[in-house]
Parts: C-alpha cells; sequence; structure tokens
C-alpha cells in the first residue's frame, strides 16, 4: 500500500451504516434551522467512523473560533443539560413539538437563564460533572433564541458545534442532513481503495491468506486483473466526501455492492443507535486498521456484527462459481452525487484445507483459569471466533497473562483477575496494560478482594500489576498566597504519573466551590466570580485523587474584593 494511500485513508472519517431506506418524512416533520448565524460549513458530517463509535450528528465550522452564538434550530424547551470534562463537554438538548431532540454540544457557556439553572444543582450536588433534566415549562425556547456560545469542551480537537437530531422517544440520532439541512453539495464522493479480504481458513486472495488492497482512481482499480480469489472472501473500501465550502475529507452517506449486476450489500447512514455505535469495530477491519491507521468498511458481516439497519445478501460474503466475475463498488451522497469503482475477479476452483485449532466463539462465553490468573469472556466480546492464544509469565514477582493481540477489536468488556501474594499488594496497586518490553501504558480501574485483583478491559493484550505510589501534582498557575482577586480565574494545572486524575474537589473556608476541570489543557479553574466577597482573608483547599487512590493537596489563602 502507497504511503499516499495511507495518508488520504487516515482523514477518511469514513463509512458507516444504516437503513438501506431514505426517510422522507424526516424533512417534512421537522426542518432544524441553521444554529449558527454563518452559513454552514461541515467539519465533520454524520455516520463517520472515531474511535469506537460512529460520529452521531455534524460538525460545524466555527471559523477555528470560540464565542459565536448558537441558536436553538426550533420552538421547544430545553429537556436536559449534560456537563462534563471529557464527551460532549457542556451540552444543552432541545425537545420540539414535531418530536426530535436537537443537541449542541462542545459549548463554551450557556445563556444566563440556562447557566443559573445548571448552577443551582452543581453546587447541590456539588459537582461540576452534571446531568439534569429540566421540566417542559423551566427553560422554553423560541426558534432562534440564543442558548449558548460555541467553544471547544470535552472531547473537541478544536472550536466548533457538534449539531444532532434526535428522535425524542428513542434517543436515536439521525441524520441531520435529511432534515433539508441547508449545506450545498454539488462534490461526488471518492472512493480511494478497495479491499479484498479472504474469510475462512481455506481462502485466498492472489495466493495469500491476508487481505489485498489497491488504490481506485477515476473509477479504475490500480491492481492487476483479474484478481485471483479461491473460497469465500469479501470487498472493503474507504472513501471519503466532501460538501461545499469546506475541503473536509467527511463521510459517505451510501456505498452499495454489486456482483455481476446484482445487488449485494448497501449501507446507508440515516441512522445508528448509540447502543450498537461500537460494533463499527466489526464493520471496519480492525486488525487493518490498528497497523496502518486507515480504515476500510467490510461490505460483509462478522457473525457478531449487531448493526440493526444493514441490509446484505447472503451477510455479504461472496461464495462464487469458478470463472470471471464483475465486481462494482457505489459510493453516493444525500445530494445524489455518485461514484463507483469497477474491477474483475477470477474464482479458481476447490478450497485448500487446513487443521482446526482451538477457539473462542463469537457468540459463547470463554474462561481461562490458572493457580494465578483468571479471565472471563462474556458472549459477544469478539465479533468472530478467534484463535484462543493465552500465555502466562513473570514481571518483578507479580503474575503476567497474555490475551489474544492488541489488533483484535473487543465489544464486550471482559474480566481480569489477578493473584499475588498478600505481602507483595501495597496501596495504590493496579492492574495495568503492558508493552511487550515489560512498559505499563495503560491503568484500569482496579478492585481487590483480599490478594485477589480485578478489573475489565475492552482491549486485549498484556496484563500485570503495577504499584502507582505517586499522589498527583498540583501547580499554581495564578494563584499565590495573600493575593487580592477582583475578576477573572484562578487556575491550577493537575496531571498525574499513571492511573490519570479520578476526582477533585475544592473548598473556600470549608465549603464546597465550583472548579471547572479541562482535561485537554490539564487545568482546573474556578471563576472568582463565584467566590463571596470579604475584607477578610479567605482559606482555599484544593484536593485531587488519582485512578490508584493517592491524594494530592494543596492550601492558601487569599482575598476577594
Amino acid at each position: 500500500m502507497s504511503n499516499s494511500l495511507k495518508a488520504h485513508s487516515l482523514l477518511l472519517g469514513i463509512f458507516f451504516v444504516c437503513s438501506i431506506y431514505s426517510l422522507p418524512s424526516f424533512s417534512q416533520q421537522f426542518i432544524p434551522k441553521n444554529p449558527l448565524e454563518i452559513k454552514p460549513s461541515l467539519a465533520g458530517n454524520y455516520g463517520e467512523l472515531r474511535p469506537n463509535h460512529f460520529h452521531a450528528g455534524i460538525d460545524l465550522k466555527t471559523a477555528g473560533r470560540e464565542g459565536l452564538n448558537v441558536l436553538s434550530a426550533g420552538d421547544g424547551f430545553v429537556s436536559r443539560v449534560k456537563i462534563s470534562p471529557y464527551g460532549y463537554g457542556k451540552a444543552v438538548y432541545i425537545d420540539h413539538p414535531e418530536g426530535y431532540t436537537t443537541v449542541y454540544a462542545h459549548l463554551q457557556s450557556l445563556n444566563d437563564s440556562i447557566d443559573r439553572y445548571v448552577k443551582k444543582y452543581q453546587y447541590e450536588q456539588e459537582s461540576f460533572e452534571i446531568d439534569i433534566y429540566p421540566g417542559k415549562n423551566d427553560l422554553p425556547v423560541s426558534s432562534g433564541d440564543v442558548i449558548a456560545l460555541t467553544g471547544n469542551t470535552g472531547g473537541s480537537g478544536g472550536p466548533h458545534l457538534h449539531f444532532e437530531v434526535r428522535e425524542t422517544k428513542s434517543e436515536v440520532p439521525r441524520n441531520p442532513l435529511l432534515f433539508n439541512f441547508p449545506v450545498s453539495d454539488s462534490k461526488k464522493p471518492i472512493l480511494q481503495a478497495i479491499g479484498l479480504a479472504p474469510i475462512g481458513s481455506t481462502s485466498e486472495v492472489n495466493n495469500s491468506k491476508k487481505s489485498m488492497h489497491a488504490r481506485a482512481d477515476g473509477g479504475n482499480l490500480k491492481a492487476s486483473q483479474p484478481i485471483e480469489v479461491r473460497g469465500q472472501f469479501g470487498v472493503e473500501v474507504s472513501g471519503y466526501d466532501s460538501q461545499d465550502g469546506s475541503y473536509n475529507k467527511n463521510g459517505i452517506y451510501k456505498v452499495k455492492l454489486m456482483v455481476d449486476g446484482s445487488q449485494i450489500s448497501t449501507f446507508t447512514a440515516d441512522s445508528i443507535a448509540f447502543d450498537v455505535s461500537r460494533h463499527l469495530n466489526a464493520l471496519i477491519d480492525y486488525s487493518y486498521y490498528f497497523f496502518s491507521k486507515a480504515r476500510f468498511l467490510r461490505l460483509y458481516r462478522l457473525p457478531g456484527n449487531k448493526l440493526e439497519n444493514i441490509r446484505y445478501q447472503d451477510d455479504g460474503i461472496l461464495n462464487l462459481n469458478a470463472g470471471m466475475h464483475e465486481i462494482i463498488v457505489i459510493a453516493e451522497d444525500v445530494a445524489g452525487n455518485e461514484e463507483h469503482v469497477s474491477f474483475k475477479v477470477n474464482v479458481l476452483p476447490g478450497d485448500k484445507m487446513s487443521a482446526e485449532a482451538e477457539q473462542i466463539k463469537w457468540n459463547i462465553p470463554y474462561i481461562y483459569e490458572s493457580e494465578h490468573t483468571h479471565v472471563y469472556l462474556p458472549a459477544g466480546t469478539v465479533y468472530e471466533n478467534t484463535l484462543v492464544e493465552i500465555e502466562e509469565s513473570m514481571l518483578g514477582g507479580f503474575p503476567v497473562i497474555s490475551i489474544l493481540e492488541q489488533e483484535i477489536p473487543v465489544q464486550e468488556p471482559f474480566v481480569i483477575s489477578i493473584t499475588a501474594e498478600p505481602t507483595s499488594i501495597k496501596k495504590g496497586t493496579v492492574i495495568a496494560q503492558f508493552t511487550e518490553s515489560g512498559r505499563p501504558i495503560r491503568s484500569l480501574s482496579t478492585s481487590i478482594n483480599e490478594n485477589t485483583l480485578s478489573a475489565e478491559s475492552r482491549s486485549f493484550g498484556r496484563f500485570s500489576l503495577y504499584i502507582d505510589d505517586q499522589e498527583p501534582r498540583i501547580t499554581s498557575i495564578n494563584f499565590s498566597n495573600n493575593k487580592t482577586w477582583s475578576s477573572g480565574k484562578i487556575k491550577f494545572k493537575v496531571n498525574d504519573n499513571f492511573s490519570g486524575i479520578q476526582s477533585y474537589s475544592a473548598f473556600i473556608n470549608g465549603k464546597w466551590v465550583l472548579m471547572e476541570y479541562e482535561p485537554k489543557q490539564e487545568m482546573l479553574s474556578i471563576d472568582v466570580k463565584e467566590i463571596n466577597k470579604s475584607d477578610d482573608v479567605q482559606d482555599f483547599k484544593l484536593n485531587v485523587t488519582d485512578g490508584a487512590g493517592n491524594v494530592a493537596t494543596f492550601d492558601g489563602r487569599f482575598y476577594r474584593q
């Protein structure tokens, strides 16, 4: 695979899946207005592949700035406000009488009435992170009302507005572009590459049991044809789409697979429920992505793939008669622009035999036990039957267990338990994932029962025990003892050596005070307007706890005028 292909594929943000049926009733029932006061331009669209989930909305550009007005896309009421350092950051949800909910995420700040409502509950619960559901009459809004300002909070990688349209009753996010959302699009999608994957231990593509990937250009496949296959195989694709006014490589709305003139598979990004969103790891060639960072969408189904609105003939797995066959892949956007790639395969007769080996069945629980370790994989942990590869060793006096390979995706979390000598278990001992060279790279949330530690993981690899006995670090950015404050924000940098920041709390004169946490900047801050004025000196205390239970404390004094 060429470097240019990898570079393009890395940006693809591509394929996604849903019902093959378009839903014209969307646009008839509810037409959301542009939530920004500038012409909409997409930095990302519905259904793009993100780490472990599909993108549930569209990302609207804000010219690289924060602080733009966010407008309600219709009449309704604020039905939910969620504040988190992660994910959507500061997010507002508005229910509309047409039966849809619009979501506005990564906000910098909320309007005065919403902000007052939220802070009341933050102080009652003594938590910056909050998830509340106002009543129908608490925070009514009209179409075009300013509800917030755009920002970059939570998991955002840059200033923008994440916008969603959900069905209120089911909470399933729908593709906003199907609601006549005002985005112009005269550009056709781009199909960058095609892959052919042998399926099963006896299948081959070009005399290899590994997938073959070839670049596509202008409807042609840059590979020697016909491609020779033996046994069952599947087709994979990568590509992207762009809209007018934007050069971002966004996702493709619809992909079809045609074989000898018959439609085999269709993927359409109309709606993807949150409870199946992680199954994108079964939809992409995850192993290829793990090593190359290039995503290829499978136009065939793995057994454990539960994406509900995908349509296949025979799961999209091709088991063709010997001889020549024509394959066409078609990409289409919401506006109806199309691109296609066609190529030929020559199916060779017969299968090559291979010996059976012990497997983890995708739909049956699997248990591994030894003197020092226990592993429980619930049904559905893997998406397809997988050869058993579990090994044990020792590292620094602790048992080590290697479970399968990191390039195998995990759907359901599995449980790891490690038993060690009681005298070796100290405060801060956690189960951690290690590299092959023995370097700890990830801490797991760990519980302990006597001398057995247990944790859940959603990735395979090498696990052992690690003692994290270092407390987090708190560094003042602009706080100094006896300083007088009248406005602005008091800021602290907080970080941890390994297990990460788990919780924090701040107190002024013994009373809890609201602090905002921004993990991307490793910063905790207090808006001075949250602090009561006083002629007397005020005491400040900040506690920060990491994932291993280590606590750091910062004490100081200041004046507020």
